[in-house]
C-alpha cells in the first residue's frame, strides 16, 4: 500500500503501538453529560472515535422482541440505570460538549482528532434527537419521491445539521437491496427493493453527504436484505448464489467505489455461503480481504457494525470478536458497550497486535486509511461551519422547506377500498395514536397524529396507546368503538419491537361497519399493513412533518404524492 500523504505517513512512523491499537477503536457515549470515562476513553485508550446516542443515558443490552429477553448480558458498570431518557439541553450545550471532547484528544501527544458518528437514517432511526432538527423519511421514503435529487438534498442539509453540532461522520447510507419483503431489519431502511434503484438513490446520497463535509459509511456489506432474521438477535445466513450476489447485493458498492463515493464501509453480522459458509463475515478475511479488498479493489476504512448486537457476541464474545475482525481486514471496530469491556477489547487487540496475528505491515495500513480519511476530510483542522450555532443552522429556511417538501412528496394512499377518504371534519372520529420511543419535545412528542388533525376537526378525539397494545388498551379501543364512527389508528413498524398487525386485522374484519384507516410507516404488508383494512396510508415515518402531511391527507387539505416502492401493489 503507498503512503501518498506525507503527512500522515510521518505521523504513523511517530504512533506508539498502544496509539494505533486505540485509533481502531469506535466507542460508545450515551447521553449529553460526558463522565470521567468517555475522558478516560480519549486519553487512556487512545481512541479513534465515540459513537454518539445522545437520546439516551447509557447503553443497553438488545432484548429479542419475541420472547422479552435480553440477548446479551454486558453488566452495567456506569452506576447509571437502563432505560431512562438524558438531560434535556440545548444543541449548542451538546456541541460544547463534543468540542471539548474534541479539545482533548487534539491535545493527545500527535493530537489526533476524534471520529464523532451517529446514525441519522431517517424518522426514528436518528440518534441527534433535537426538535430544531429538520428530520427526513426511511430511504425507501425517498425513493417513493420519485425524485433521487431530494435524496442529495435531504443528504446534504442532514450532513450541515451533524456538522453544526461537532459530528463528522455517518452510519449511512444503507446499501442493501430488500429482496426479502418479510425482513425484519432492513425493510424501509433499503432504498428499494431494485439494485438500480438502491444505485440511483444511494449514490445521490454519498455526493450529499460528501458535499456536506461528512464522511459516509455504506452498509451492510456485502448485502443482508435477503433475510427474515434480524441480526441484533442471532445471525442470519443469507441464501444466495455468487452469481446473484454480485449482480444485485454488490452492484451499490461497486458503484459507489468506482465513483470514489463511499470513504467508509461497514460490514454485516451475517453468513454469506457464496463466499463464506463458516464464518460471520465481520470475522472473515475471505469476505473482507478477499472480496472487498481484492475482488472489488477497495482502499477505503472498512468498520464492523456494533460488536455489541446479539448475532456475533453469541459466538464469539465482545472483544475476541472485535480483534478476529480486525485481524480479517477490518479498520475500525465498533463497541458500545460503557463498562469493563472497553479495557477487555483494548488489551484483546494489542494481544492480536503483539503474536503477530494482526503484522505491523497490516497495522500501519489501517493507520493510513484511518487517518487519512480524517485528514481529507478536514478533522484535523478546526470545524468549518463558519461559526453558526447548530440552532442558527437549524432554523435555516432552506432546510425546514425542503423537509416540508419531502413530506408531501414521500407519503402514499396505499389502499382506499370504501372510500373513506378524505374524512369530513366534525364527525365522530377517533385518533388511536401509539406511543413511539421516548421522545419529548414540542414537535415531536406522543399525539402529535392528533393535534395535527385538530387543525381541520376541532372534534377529534384522543387515545393513547403503548407502542404495543397491552389489554387495557385493547379494552379502550374496543369500549370506544361504538361511540366513533371513524377510527384512525396508527400501526408502525419499529424494528425490534412487536406491532399490533394481527390484532388491527381482527379489528377490521369482525367490525366491517366501521370506518376503521390504519396508518403505517411500511408498505409491506407482512410486517406492518392488516389485510382486511380498506384504508391504508403509508407515511415512511412517525416523524413530524410526514406525520403533518398524513392528518392534511386524512381531511382532504394535502395531496399524497408519494409513488408506490415496491413491487407488489395491494388490493384496492
Amino acid at each position: 500500500m503507498e503512503y501518498k500523504n506525507q503527512y500522515i505517513k510521518r505521523l504513523i512512523s511517530r504512533m506508539t503501538l498502544d496509539q494505533k491499537v486505540g485509533q481502531m477503536m469506535t466507542l460508545g457515549f450515551a447521553g449529553v453529560i460526558a463522565k470521567s470515562n468517555i475522558y478516560d476513553y480519549i486519553t487512556k485508550y487512545n481512541c479513534g472515535g465515540l459513537r454518539l446516542s445522545p437520546e439516551v443515558r447509557t447503553f443497553g443490552a438488545y432484548v429479542n422482541p419475541l420472547t422479552g429477553k435480553q440477548i446479551m448480558d454486558f453488566g452495567n458498570t456506569s452506576g447509571v440505570k437502563y432505560g431512562k431518557q438524558a438531560p434535556v439541553c440545548a444543541m449548542s450545550d451538546y456541541k460544547a460538549v463534543l468540542d471539548d471532547l474534541q479539545k482533548t484528544a487534539r491535545n493527545r501527544p500527535l493530537g489526533i482528532p476524534l471520529h464523532l458518528t451517529t446514525d441519522m437514517e431517517g424518522g426514528t432511526s436518528t440518534d441527534p434527537y433535537w426538535d430544531e432538527l429538520s428530520k427526513f423519511p426511511r430511504p425507501m421514503g425517498l425513493r417513493a419521491t420519485d425524485d433521487s435529487t431530494l435524496a442529495y438534498e435531504a443528504a446534504k442539509a442532514s450532513a450541515r445539521q451533524l456538522s453544526s453540532l461537532g459530528i463528522n461522520w455517518i452510519h449511512s447510507p444503507v446499501l442493501d437491496v430488500n429482496s426479502d419483503t418479510r425482513n425484519p431489519e432492513i425493510y424501509i431502511r433499503s432504498y428499494s427493493e431494485k439494485a438500480e434503484e438502491v444505485v440511483e438513490y444511494s449514490e445521490q446520497t454519498c455526493r450529499g453527504f460528501k458535499e456536506g463535509g461528512i464522511v459516509a459509511t455504506g452498509k451492510h456489506f456485502p448485502g443482508r436484505g435477503h433475510s427474515s432474521i434480524d441480526a441484533h438477535f442471532q445471525v442470519p445466513t443469507i441464501e444466495v448464489d455468487a452469481e446473484t450476489m454480485r449482480s444485485r447485493e454488490l452492484l451499490p458498492y461497486k458503484n459507489l467505489i468506482k465513483k470514489g463515493l463511499l470513504p467508509c464501509i461497514m460490514i454485516a453480522h451475517s453468513i454469506f455461503p457464496a463466499f463464506d459458509p463458516d464464518n460471520i463475515a465481520t470475522v472473515s478475511r475471505k469476505v473482507i480481504t478477499g472480496l472487498l479488498r481484492e475482488e472489488l479493489g477497495y482502499e477505503g476504512v472498512i468498520t464492523t457494525d456494533s460488536m455489541t448486537m446479539g448475532g456475533i457476541v453469541s459466538k464469539y464474545g465482545v472483544a475476541n470478536a472485535c480483534a478476529l475482525a480486525l485481524e480479517a481486514g477490518a479498520d475500525l471496530v465498533l463497541m458500545k458497550a460503557e463498562n469493563n469491556l472497553v479495557e477487555e477489547t483494548f488489551n484483546k487487540i494489542k494481544e492480536f497486535v503483539v503474536s503477530g496475528r494482526i503484522s505491523e505491515q497490516e497495522l500501519n495500513d489501517k493507520m493510513y486509511r484511518i487517518l487519512s480519511t480524517k485528514y481529507e476530510y478536514g478533522l484535523f483542522h478546526e470545524s468549518k461551519n463558519n461559526g453558526e450555532s447548530p440552532e442558527e443552522v437549524a432554523a435555516s429556511r432552506e432546510i425546514i422547506d425542503l423537509s416540508k417538501q419531502i413530506a408531501r412528496r414521500s407519503v402514499v394512499i396505499a389502499r382506499d377500498k370504501a372510500g373513506l377518504l378524505p374524512i369530513a371534519c366534525g364527525g365522530k372520529t377517533l385518533i388511536v395514536e401509539q406511543k413511539v420511543k421516548e421522545y419529548n419535545g414540542l414537535r415531536w412528542h406522543s399525539g402529535i397524529l392528533h393535534e395535527d388533525c385538530l387543525k381541520y376537526d376541532p372534534t377529534a378525539a384522543y387515545l393513547e396507546t403503548d407502542y404495543t397494545f397491552d389489554a387495557a388498551d385493547k379494552a379502550s379501543i374496543e369500549a370506544r368503538l361504538d361511540q366513533y364512527d371513524t377510527i384512525v389508528i396508527t400501526n408502525y413498524y419499529l424494528r425490534g419491537n412487536l406491532n399490533n398487525r394481527d390484532y388491527i386485522d381482527d379489528l377490521c374484519k369482525n367490525h366491517p361497519e366501521k370506518k376503521i384507516i390504519v396508518i403505517t410507516n411500511t408498505p409491506y404488508e407482512e410486517l406492518s399493513i392488516p389485510e382486511h383494512a380498506k384504508t391504508v396510508i403509508v407515511s415512511f415515518t412517525c416523524a413530524p412533518n410526514n406525520v403533518e402531511v398524513v392528518a392534511g391527507v386524512l381531511y382532504g387539505k394535502m395531496t399524497a404524492e408519494g409513488v408506490w416502492p415496491v413491487a407488489k401493489r395491494l388490493d384496492v
